[in-house]
């Protein structure tokens, strides 16, 4: 896969009305610190992501079978059973999300009819260009790029809103709702990046391709709640561009949906033995699409957070391991137990870190629960490279 494609594809994930809606949450802060916030967790979390595409390309792995290179056979599947869920779950939140933003600019539409066409499209772009070393997919995100420009452009001649805002946010929060979406992003980079042509095209295209996209897409969001007062779904309700609006929803759909929809297809492979990847795809993408219809639109706010939280909470932990176990060149766990238990304790751990933090709202999760890894896991990966550098002693 070419640096150019990479760039482009991650580009195309990023540029989503998720990206938009959060940058919106951010205005409580003020423009300097929201920046500010957004950089530095951009920074953070798509560092993150990038090194986990280079541990997939340097193992020439997918972003399961490293997970289970670390935590072992049956480790492994758990890690691919979650990831499995959580991307359903994505592709859901995608088709509900734009579904919304359908029936807001057209509101004699019915939702679930939107949310039905939509995840078809979404399933078809997957089987279409389920590969995405293709060109159209490429030109649609050159598209998409235009297109959200032109919104933005309309956003900043409207006039200003009421701007209030609750005071229900901090500075720590603010920075760890913008790590947390790059890190979302981790259990699947593997999935494109192991068969990049090169570390750079593995790494930093993912990382320069998001980090532009989502920054930009956090900004548009956070600049629509300071001059107007309004989230992305009110701005376009009243858009006098309601086709290219209704564009930009449907195709930035498309360009990020297929990637958690066909991740997760690949990830049900260390699950279940499939002859060919078509039929978890077809599956997956039928159950996203029901969920899709009957899902409670008025709970979507509230849904979308604590769903950033559980990934977060589950694969922040379980990247920690797998970093360490890059670093310090641990060979392949092959134990006959089928799970490594150190690394199994240093996941937990870190889940309860995360947890603990995000309950009591103390610090940033995503470092605390890395750094609770790190504590738990490192001792127990130098103690047995110890063990296996101890000469054996002839009695």
């Amino acid at each position: 896969m070419k640096k150019k494609t990479m760039f482009l594809l991650w580009a195309g994930a990023a540029i989503s009305i998720s990206e938009i809606y959060t940058g919106g949450l951010l205005a409580p802060l003020g423009l300097g610190k929201a920046l500010t916030a957004i950089v530095l967790g951009h920074l953070v979390g798509t560092g993150l992501l990038a090194l986990g595409g280079y541990v997939s390309f340097a193992r020439r792995r997918n972003a399961m079978d490293s997970a289970a290179f670390s935590l072992g056979r049956n480790g492994g599947k758990l890690a691919a059973l979650c990831n499995v869920v959580q991307l359903t779950g994505w592709t859901v939140v995608m088709v509900v999300q734009a579904g919304s933003a359908v029936t807001a600019l057209f509101p004699a539409l019915p939702f679930a009819p939107a949310a039905l066409v939509l995840s078809l499209l979404v399933l078809l772009w997957a089987v279409l260009f389920g590969s995405p070393a293709q060109w159209i997919n490429s030109a649609v995100v050159i598209l998409l790029a235009v297109l959200s420009g032109t919104l933005f452009w309309e956003s900043a001649g409207r006039a200003g809103g009421p701007g209030g805002f609750s005071e229900g946010l901090n500075f720590a929060l603010a920075l760890e709702l913008s790590i947390a979406m790059p890190v979302s992003w981790l259990p699947l980079v593997g999935d494109y990046s192991y068969r990049a042509k090169d570390p750079a095209c593995a790494s930093a295209a993912p990382f320069a391709g998001y980090f532009l996209g989502s920054v930009g897409m956090y900004v548009f969001g956070l600049c629509i709640a300071l001059k107007t007062g309004e989230d992305f779904f009110a701005l376009i309700a009243a858009s006098r561009f309601r086709f290219i609006a209704c564009a930009v929803v449907v195709f930035s759909t498309l360009t990020t949906a297929f990637l958690d929809l066909y991740s997760a297809a690949i990830s049900s492979t260390r699950i279940i033995t499939v002859k060919n990847l078509k039929t978890p795809l077809l599956v997956i993408g039928v159950c996203s699409g029901v969920l899709s219809t009957v899902f409670p639109v008025e709970a979507y706010s509230g849904f979308l957070t604590n769903f950033l939280t559980a990934i977060g909470m589950v694969f922040v932990p379980v990247y920690g391991v797998i970093f360490i176990d890059f670093f310090m060149k641990r060979p392949e766990d092959k134990s006959r137990r089928g799970i490594n238990v150190p690394g199994a304790a240093a996941v937990l751990g870190g889940m309860a870190v995360y947890a603990l933090c995000t309950r009591y709202e103390a610090g940033i999760p995503t470092l605390l629960s890395i750094a609770a890894v790190a504590v738990l896991y490192i001792p127990a990966v130098s103690a047995r490279a110890k063990r296996n550098m101890t000469p054996a002693v002839d009695l």
